[in-house]
């Protein structure tokens, strides 16, 4: 055992000289995930204010103006009023996203009810943009309720918990976090064995007697300090420029980040051992490392409305369980014994992988 760790020490020593004289390796490690974080968190906003709509009221009156100035209220709407009886020429434009037609007879019929007749105001939606469309969608009937609806003897009181604000950042840097720290795990280990097999040296450590289990976990551990180091930036990036709470155990986020590390540099050693080429071990790893963690881990698409396939694909996948436990440990408070289940699961991906890229390994040296 003793004389196990001793050369697992001497490989690990040796990558480390390696990566510390490699300034693209550092730059990966360091600077990239810093730049991620920072890059991918102001431009990817789910978050709506200031859309803008086009009103056409036939006949203005003190209650439509009532509505309209009710659109203006908060920061989520921007209305204008417009004179043209075709909505279909700003849709096109792309000038607006709804386009409301009010009614000649609204105030009118407002002010004076009628069995027969009810105030009418038409909203067009741009279905381009569904995501948009639905948003609007559920807030103006509100709007129009509220203003017009005759007083109720009960009511209604709503909040969010966890979010209260529904700030798409809270819910986005937390995935980010997993995109970034699995992408640049695979891609630091999957280039490591390759470029022992291109320049020629993965003989001259064999003959030195170290088994291939040695050899990997020598490579691994250097990678994984620089991970770490790597998670820790990008944690207190979430913090400092995005102001994201983080509500749970830390102790548990970052040795649930520790085991994901380590299954994500398996794996990318899994890729290293199959390709043997830098270039080649680069382009699977691109994919194998960016497009999980964007379609199948729940950062984009939630997993229930997944078909069933795919839903049994993500159970395999370490970014599905970290995505769990990001959010988790970020805004509900949630501790070990709430997400026993996907650290569990990552926790066996991590064993599985390393071994299978051992076994791998080991079967390509045998002749």
């Amino acid at each position: 055992m003793k004389e196990t760790l001793k050369k697992i020490k001497a490989i690990a020593l040796k990558e480390y000289r390696h990566i510390m004289r490699d300034k693209f390796t550092l730059a990966m490690g360091f600077g990239l995930p810093l730049f991620l974080i920072i890059f991918f968190g102001f431009i990817i906003e789910l978050n709506y204010d200031k859309i803008s709509i086009f009103v056409k009221d036939a006949n203005p009156s003190a209650q439509s103006r009532a509505f309209v100035q009710k659109l203006s209220a908060g920061d989520l709407f921007k209305p204008q009023y417009v004179f043209s009886d075709d909505p279909v020429k700003y849709f096109e434009r792309n000038k607006t996203a709804v386009f409301i037609n009010i009614d000649r007879d609204f105030g009118k019929t407002i002010s004076y009810p009628q069995n027969d007749k009810r105030p009418q105001i038409q909203i067009l939606l741009d279905g381009s943009d569904n995501s948009k469309a639905g948003l609007v969608l559920s807030y103006i009937p509100s709007i129009i309720s509220n203003t017009y609806a005759p007083e109720q003897t009960y009511e209604i009181k709503m909040r969010f918990i966890y979010n209260g604000e529904l700030n798409s950042k809270y819910f986005i840097i937390p995935g980010l976090i997993v995109v970034i720290i699995g992408l640049i795990s695979i891609l630091l280990s999957s280039l490591t064995i390759a470029k022992e097999w291109e320049r020629g040296s993965m003989e001259l450590l064999l003959s030195t007697g170290i088994s291939p289990a040695e050899i990997i976990l020598g490579k691994i551990l250097p990678y994984m300090v620089m991970s770490l180091i790597a998670t820790v930036v990008v944690f207190f990036a979430a913090q400092i420029v995005f102001a994201v709470p983080f509500t749970g155990s830390f102790i548990f986020f970052f040795i649930s980040c520790c085991v994901f590390i380590a299954a994500c540099l398996g794996l990318g050693i899994f890729i290293s051992v199959i390709a043997k080429q830098q270039q080649l071990a680069m382009l699977i790893s691109m994919p194998v490392g960016l497009l999980p963690s964007m379609l199948l881990s729940g950062f984009v698409f939630p997993i229930e409305n997944m078909p069933l396939f795919f839903r049994i694909l993500t159970a395999v996948l370490p970014q599905r369980w970290l995505m769990e436990i990001c959010r988790g440990t970020f805004l509900r408070s949630a501790g070990f014994t709430d997400l026993i289940v996907p650290f569990l699961a990552l926790s066996c991906f991590c064993i599985f992988i390393i071994i299978l890229a051992s076994k791998k390994f080991k079967t390509d040296l045998e002749p």
